[in-house]
């Protein structure tokens, strides 16, 4: 930025998310599981 003036370009909120989806979702799954759910995962059906 500093060396070629260009402005800051924020990356977003879920950059890690899209960045590595699979190892969010098992972190996901296993803050559940530490709080006593069983989690079972199943893919969205698509419609249309």
């Amino acid at each position: 930025m500093l060396t070629t003036g260009e402005l800051y370009n924020d990356p977003g909120a879920d950059y890690f998310t899209r960045q590595t989806p699979v190892k969010t979702m098992a972190r996901a799954v296993r803050q559940l599981e530490s709080l006593g759910y069983q989690v079972i995962l199943e893919p969205l059906q698509q419609t249309g």
